[in-house]
């Protein structure tokens, strides 16, 4: 009985090391200009077990603000634990608003989309 205990024990302690250091993050980036603002498409990834909340971000483009599957502001974006969710036309999407600058294609947009547990995510989405 103490084998398995110990066996168990080990067991965990080496998950919670291999899961550590590991956050959200995004891929298959890129942005678009539509009407409003630019438009962040991306598949952000969340390999923890517990379920992240993208509540706010930042760039210099402009203004963040996240839209959900209704296109309405809402103060979150859930991604889910061992999950991912697809930022998309007609889904959950990151629009930026109020411009500081009129881009265009091939232009580079840096944003900061932050976590309800203090992770950003950083993207750097070229326009198309």
């Amino acid at each position: 009985m103490t084998l398995l205990r110990t066996a168990l024990i080990f067991t965990l302690l080496n998950l919670t090391i291999h899961t550590q250091g590991k956050n959200p993050d995004a891929s298959d980036v890129s942005a678009a200009i539509v009407p409003g603002g630019i438009a962040i498409f991306a598949l952000l990834t969340n390999p923890t077990m517990y379920d992240a909340y993208v509540q706010s971000g930042t760039s210099d483009a402009g203004k963040i603000e996240l839209r959900d599957e209704s296109n309405k502001v809402t103060n979150n974006l859930t991604i889910p634990a061992y999950g991912s969710v697809e930022l998309k036309a007609g889904g959950p999407v990151v629009l930026i608003t109020e411009l500081k600058g009129q881009p265009k294609a091939g232009d580079t947009i840096n944003l900061k989309l932050m976590t309800d547990g203090g992770v950003a995510i950083a993207i750097a989405a070229v326009v198309k």
